[in-house]
């Protein structure tokens, strides 16, 4: 078993939960990492990139084979440049920003080729559920 931390489109009552962690996954608690979260062109799963910024997610237990499958959702292959995401061992914080784990993070990949303008609105709270929840109406 390993622990993830996902931000987006993985946390609890979005698509990619239901389809990957939905009933193979231990919730373990929120948690913040450091970086700002941005909404991008033409999709519905958000990038997170370095920045000053809080963000908060989800950290879950999952096994290796979910861990695999979700490095295929975010389009992860060890030292591949043409990644959509790269995986980055982040700090993870509690509310009061004490360091609670280090865990890998799905991190936007600036440096992909095309990808450098796709980024459209910085999601202000850092919070990707309240965000698409306002949007909603």
């Amino acid at each position: 078993m390993v622990r993830i931390f996902v931000y987006g489109s993985l946390r609890e009552g979005h698509y990619n939960y239901d389809a990957y962690l939905k009933g193979k996954s231990q919730f373990i608690s929120y948690g913040y990492v450091k970086g700002d979260l941005y909404t991008i062109e033409g999709v519905t799963y958000p990038a997170l990139i370095e920045g000053e910024g809080t963000v908060i997610g989800e950290i879950y237990e999952v096994s290796v084979e979910v861990a695999k499958a979700i490095d295929e959702l975010e389009s992860y292959v060890e030292g591949d440049p043409s990644n959509e995401y790269n995986r980055i061992l982040c700090d993870i914080m509690d509310e009061q920003g004490k360091v609670i784990d280090v865990l890998p993070v799905y991190m936007f990949n600036m440096q992909r080729e095309g990808k450098q303008g796709v980024l459209e609105n910085r999601i202000e709270s850092g919070d990707y559920t309240k965000y698409r929840n306002e949007i909603a109406g």
